[in-house]
C-alpha cells in the first residue's frame, strides 16, 4: 500500500482556467513526493461524483460552485481546499485570484492607450461574488478617472442561441442595442474570455472595427478563446497555475494537521496584449505621438525631457497634453511601463535583479527595489516567488 497522499481534484477540465489550476497542483505534487491524483473529466456545474461518498483519500481540491458540492466535500471529513469560492457560507479554506489587481491591470492597459470611455459586460444566471468584486472595482477606477462606466448585465445566457445554426442577430437584441449605444472608441472589459469572445463576435457582426471602434478584453487568458477570436483577444492572465500550486501547498499543511488561513489570494501576472486592444485611442496627435514614443522607448535611459524634445514641445506642454489625454504625466507613464517590464521579467525569466533593472531602464537596483515595494506592496523577490508558484 503506497504511503503517498491520495488527493482528489474536483476541478473542471472543460475550461482553460480549471486546466491551469490542475497544472499547478501537478507541479506541486511532482516536487513534493509525487502525490497520487484522482482526476476525471468534469464541467464546473457537474454534480459531486458518486464515488466521493466512500472514497478513502487524504485530501480534496475543489472548484466549489454549489451548496450540493460544498455538502459533499464537507461530509467526507477529509481536508479540503476550495479554489472557486462560489459558496462562501460553507467556510471552506479558499485559495483564489486576487480580483482587485486583475481589473486594475486591465484598466491601466486601457488608460495607457488613451481610452476615455469604458464598459463592463457580464451575463450570468446567478450572482457570482467575484464578478461583483471585479465589476465594482472597475467602476470605481473609471469613476476616479473622471469617466463613466457603461455596464451590461443580464441573467440571460445568449451563448447557445448565438452559436446555434438557426439563430439570428435578433436573438441577441439586448446586447446588440447596448453595443450600438456605446460611445466610440470604447474599451470593453468582459468578466471572462468566453464572454469577451462572444462580444467580439457580435461587434464584428454589427460592423464595428476592433479595436478602432471597440477594444475588447477578457479575463483568464484562456488560450483557446483568446486565439480563436477574431482578432485575437487580449486578456488578463490571472495566474491560475500559481493558484493551483498554492492550493496544493495549503492542502499539504492541512493534511499534516496544521492550521491554514481562511483566504489566500494570488496576484495576476498581468495583461497579455493581443490585437483586440492594441491601439492608441487618442485624438490629439501630439498626445498620441508622445504615448507611442514612450511605449517604444520607456525602458531605455529616457526621461520626460527626452519625450518633450522628440516632440519639439516644452515639458509643461507635454505634461498638460498627456494629462488631458490619459490622466498622467510623462514621468508617470514612463515609470508605469518600466514596472510592467520588471514584472514580466520577474515572472518569466531567471535574470538577476541587476539585469532586470538595467533592461527596464533603472539606474540602480536599490532604486528599483524601493519603487517596486512602494508601488506593488512587496519585494521583487516575493513577487517572483508568487508568480512562479
Amino acid at each position: 500500500m503506497s504511503n503517498r497522499p491520495h488527493v482528489a481534484l474536483l476541478i473542471e477540465t472543460s475550461r482553460g482556467h480549471g486546466r491551469q489550476i490542475i497544472e499547478g497542483v501537478a507541479r506541486y505534487a511532482a516536487e513534493h513526493g509525487s502525490w497520487l491524483l484522482r482526476l476525471e473529466p468534469r464541467n464546473i456545474d457537474d454534480r459531486p461524483p458518486r464515488w466521493l461518498r466512500t472514497w478513502q483519500g487524504d485530501g480534496i481540491i475543489v472548484r466549489c460552485d454549489t451548496p450540493q458540492m460544498a455538502r459533499a466535500v464537507l461530509e467526507t471529513r477529509i481536508p479540503v481546499i476550495d479554489v472557486r469560492g462560489g459558496v462562501p457560507e460553507a467556510g471552506l479554506p479558499l485559495v483564489g485570484v486576487d480580483n482587485a489587481p486583475v481589473v486594475e491591470a486591465a484598466f491601466e492597459h486601457f488608460r495607457q492607450r488613451g481610452f476615455r470611455h469604458f464598459a463592463w459586460c457580464e451575463f450570468f444566471r446567478k450572482p457570482r461574488v467575484w464578478i461583483d468584486w471585479r465589476r465594482e472595482r472597475f467602476q470605481q477606477l473609471v469613476t476616479e478617472a473622471g469617466s463613466t462606466c457603461n455596464v451590461f448585465r443580464t441573467k440571460q445566457n445568449p451563448r447557445a442561441r448565438w452559436r446555434s445554426t438557426t439563430s439570428s442577430p435578433k436573438d441577441m437584441q439586448e446586447l446588440i442595442e447596448w453595443l450600438n449605444s456605446l460611445p466610440r472608441p470604447i474599451a470593453i472589459l468582459a468578466c471572462d474570455d468566453e464572454q469577451a469572445h462572444l462580444v467580439l463576435d457580435v461587434a464584428l457582426t454589427l460592423g464595428l472595427r476592433v479595436p478602432e471602434d471597440a477594444a475588447v478584453m477578457g479575463i483568464d487568458n484562456d488560450e483557446v478563446f483568446c486565439r480563436i477570436s477574431n482578432p485575437p483577444l487580449s486578456s488578463v492572465d490571472v495566474n491560475a497555475v500559481a493558484v493551483g500550486y498554492k492550493a496544493a501547498e495549503v492542502l499539504a499543511r492541512r493534511m499534516q494537521g496544521r492550521r491554514v488561513a481562511r483566504r489566500t489570494m494570488m496576484p495576476p501576472r498581468g495583461v497579455v496584449t493581443r490585437l483586440s486592444t492594441d491601439m492608441i485611442a487618442v485624438d490629439d496627435p501630439e498626445a498620441a505621438a508622445a504615448i507611442r514614443f514612450i511605449r517604444e522607448n520607456a525602458c531605455q535611459p529616457v526621461t520626460a525631457e527626452d519625450v518633450a524634445a522628440h516632440l519639439a514641445v516644452s515639458r509643461s506642454t507635454l505634461d498638460r497634453c498627456l494629462q488631458a489625454a490619459v490622466g498622467q504625466s510623462a514621468t508617470a507613464a514612463i515609470m508605469q511601463i518600466r514596472l510592467a517590464r520588471v514584472k514580466t521579467d520577474l515572472a518569466e525569466t531567471e535574470l538577476s535583479l541587476q539585469a532586470i533593472a538595467s533592461r527596464a531602464g533603472f539606474v540602480s537596483v536599490q532604486h528599483l527595489a524601493n519603487l517596486f515595494r512602494d508601488r506593488v506592496g512587496m519585494t521583487p523577490g516575493r513577487y517572483r516567488q508568487n508568480m512562479r508558484h
